[in-house]
């Protein structure tokens, strides 16, 4: 529906006041409502700004259906995106707060629950969901669009695990939940959660990937990214770019690049371009960094003559085949995950194939299990979300 319940309002607002965000996206916005009460907040009252030109928080927003958006929206948010949030995301940036309103409902779960960790992924602090809770809530296609059904049922304590803030509120139907989450306190969570299975979980890896690199979290430890600290514009990725708690991967892919001297490792996505300052941790290998849309946040680039930074299509760039490391983190959808591996495997490639996010949802864990090569799960001294290395080197036996 373009509108919600209204009995959550006051608990939204009490979600703004405490975390002042200075940029805020709104998934599913509607008929605007929660952006308009963002924007009344956060720039009138708390800003003093009542002019448009003197507001400071960015507001944005995503709908589906296009004939929901009138001029009162467009007034109140900044940027407007018209499709489908779980594509739409993919394509901007971070955001202080994310807020999903009345839309992880209208997803199958399996899918709800992978749009719900892109939202992770483009949050810098929080993330805001208000939804029906029970088996009661039943929504058929309405207004005519077929997107507005309701494909699946959530529970308070599905939620409730990892929010640091919540209210339920009673209706007709049954109860609707407000949740505030904070980004750290998920990771944690999930964390927990993904750790669990891989201690059950019989994974082939090839003999010695850890003992002939030395992968261990005393080897990793040694290395200091405090050096790379100046070029990163980004004062949250700041934290996970000098994680030494082990929940991100950059310590590690640094470690790796000091295997090689005087080549070229390769990085495919480049996104805020951090994997590829840890990658250029060796000072005598150059990385060249690939993306598809420009989303670098970097300061002093231009001292970085080590790296070098391109737009376009990767499996195009000869020099590819030839790299000894190859780091891999695109859509982790396993679409062209799949694609880059056949790639890989029909050019005979022979190096190592370091991957990110490999539990980050199904398709890519089914994508990691897929892969026949000697491969190691690194998630203990990676990327929460999960980390692997694919050896081409060598073949099972």
């Amino acid at each position: 529906m373009p509108t919600s319940p209204f009995a959550h309002i006051y608990t939204y607002v009490t979600y703004l006041f405490g975390t002042r965000p200075l940029s805020v996206l709104d998934i599913g916005l509607g008929n605007g409502k929660l952006g308009f009460i963002a924007r009344d907040l956060l720039d009138v009252m708390l800003g003093e700004s009542y002019k448009r030109e003197d507001w400071k928080t960015r507001i944005d927003g995503i709908e589906i259906f296009p004939d929901y958006i009138q001029d009162h929206q467009k007034a109140i948010y900044d940027n407007i995106y018209i499709g489908d949030a779980f594509e739409v995301i993919d394509t901007l940036g971070n955001y202080d707060m994310i807020v999903l309103g009345d839309v992880l409902e209208h997803f199958e779960k399996k899918q709800a629950l992978r749009l719900f960790d892109k939202c992770v992924a483009h949050s810098n602090k929080h993330i805001v969901i208000f939804i029906p809770l029970g088996n009661n809530w039943n929504q058929p296609e309405i207004y005519g669009k077929p997107h507005e059904k309701h494909l699946s049922a959530w529970q308070f304590q599905e939620l409730e695990l990892f929010s640091c803030s919540h209210e339920v509120f009673q209706y007709a139907p049954g109860p609707y939940g407000a949740f505030l989450i904070k980004k750290n306190d998920y990771i944690d969570y999930r964390i927990r959660k993904l750790r669990e299975p891989i201690k059950k979980t019989k994974v082939r890896n090839s003999p010695g990937i850890r003992e002939r690199y030395s992968l261990c979290r005393e080897s990793i430890s040694k290395i200091d990214l405090a050096r790379y600290d100046r070029y990163i514009a980004n004062a949250e990725h700041r934290n996970y770019f000098l994680d030494t708690n082990f929940k991100e991967h950059y310590r590690l892919i640094a470690y790796l690049s000091t295997f090689f001297n005087n080549l070229e490792i390769f990085d495919i996505g480049t996104n805020k371009g951090y994997s590829a300052l840890a990658l250029s941790y060796k000072h005598s290998n150059r990385v060249i960094s690939y993306d598809l849309v420009e989303c670098r946040e970097l300061h002093n680039s231009e001292e970085l003559s080590r790296i070098d930074f391109f737009l376009g299509d990767v499996l195009k760039d000869k020099r590819l085949l030839k790299s000894p490391l190859i780091m891999l983190d695109t859509n982790h959808d396993g679409g062209f995950e799949n694609i880059f591996y056949r790639f890989l495997k029909k050019n005979n490639y022979k190096g190592l194939l370091f991957l990110d996010d490999i539990h980050l949802n199904r398709p890519m864990e089914v994508f990691w299990n897929s892969i026949t090569e000697p491969k190691e799960d690194l998630t203990d001294l990676g990327h929460w979300s999960g980390s692997g290395l694919v050896d081409f080197l060598k073949t099972e036996e």
